[in-house]
């Protein structure tokens, strides 16, 4: 089946395996937040969406679906700004309760670059499906 993918095809079938591995590391890493912090749940929804969208242009393989996993790969690069700006929020330490400078000390465990990962994606997903390079389309 995946001899007759061709360059751009297999590129954005990476791109969609790569989101379900987003979900999945986003899933365990956000766990012990998730009942904290409603935001955490942004790079697993998106994740999933992405990995449905990509199957869909991967399986479909038309205009149509290229153009959405286009328009979904660009809201990576949103995501991925999002993401690095929640990760790197600096707070007042002199304004905060002891429970909130705990809060705060977990929060400073955050992996600062992880969100970039959206960004990648998202890179290699639009050069994958870019009209520079001719795509068969059915």
């Amino acid at each position: 089946m995946l001899n007759n993918f061709s360059l751009n095809r297999m590129l954005a079938l990476f791109v969609t395996a790569g989101f379900g591995f987003l979900m999945i590391d986003n899933i365990l890493e956000h766990w012990p937040v998730l009942s904290q912090e409603i935001l955490a749940y942004i790079p697993i929804f998106f994740s999933a969406i992405g990995l449905v969208v990509g199957i869909m242009a991967v399986i479909r393989w038309n205009e149509r679906w290229i153009r959405i996993l286009r328009i979904f790969l660009f809201g990576a690069f949103i995501v991925a700004a999002a993401g690095l700006y929640l990760h790197n929020i600096e707070s007042d330490e002199e304004a905060l309760s002891p429970e909130k400078r705990e809060h705060e000390q977990k929060e400073k465990e955050k992996p600062l670059l992880a969100p970039l990962a959206f960004g990648g994606l998202a890179a290699a997903g639009l050069l994958g499906t870019s009209r520079k390079w001719k795509a068969e389309v059915n």
